[in-house]
């Protein structure tokens, strides 16, 4: 039988639709690791994808659902192999915020199928910890989470939810896989 090989640091994976505390709460996550082994935490668009987004000329058209969480999933894939396994081979916890809940919540919430969000994010390394951050969307602009940046475009695109509903639906989202 041949043993699984098992990097020595940890994943902790802080979900939620509320980037605010979703960032308090991976720093509390990464304070409370041993200093020696703090590795750190990685945000969405550590790639700057969505950034360029923002940038984007207005004649290239708001993204679809499916186009923002490929997106998502791309800068993911960037933060994995260039934040979070190195890292963690080195022995160091990361707290990632967001990690994947929160990408599929967002996506079931626009209607998307939970069959597409898991395949998309089949990649993805599973975390030793989850924590899901149970806090309703943040109001100010400041604060932007990737949630809110998807909403925003959706709803700018004419979707049948307001950027508010598309939030909160994000949340049931997240609060219903929190009970699996």
């Amino acid at each position: 039988m041949k043993a699984s090989w098992r990097a020595p640091g940890r994943l902790i994976a802080i979900d939620g639709v509320n980037g605010v505390a979703v960032r308090s709460t991976a720093r509390a996550e990464i304070k409370r690791v041993a200093q020696a082994q703090r590795g750190g935490i990685s945000t969405w668009d550590a790639s700057g994808v969505f950034g360029d987004l923002i940038v984007a000329d207005p004649e290239a058209g708001r993204p679809s659902a499916r186009t923002l969480l490929l997106l998502y999933a791309a800068d993911l894939a960037f933060r994995l192999r260039w934040e979070i396994r190195p890292a963690i081979v080195e022995g160091r916890t990361v707290a990632a915020a967001p990690y994947v809940a929160t990408a599929i919540a967002f996506g079931r919430a626009a209607g998307v199928s939970g069959g597409w969000l898991r395949n998309l994010f089949a990649f993805a390394m599973k975390p030793d910890e989850l924590r899901l951050v149970d806090k309703p969307p943040a109001r100010t602009p400041h604060a932007i989470s990737f949630v809110d940046f998807g909403c925003a475009h959706l709803s700018a695109n004419g979707h049948s939810l307001s950027r508010r509903e598309l939030a909160e639906r994000a949340r049931t989202h997240l609060r219903i896989s929190a009970r699996l």
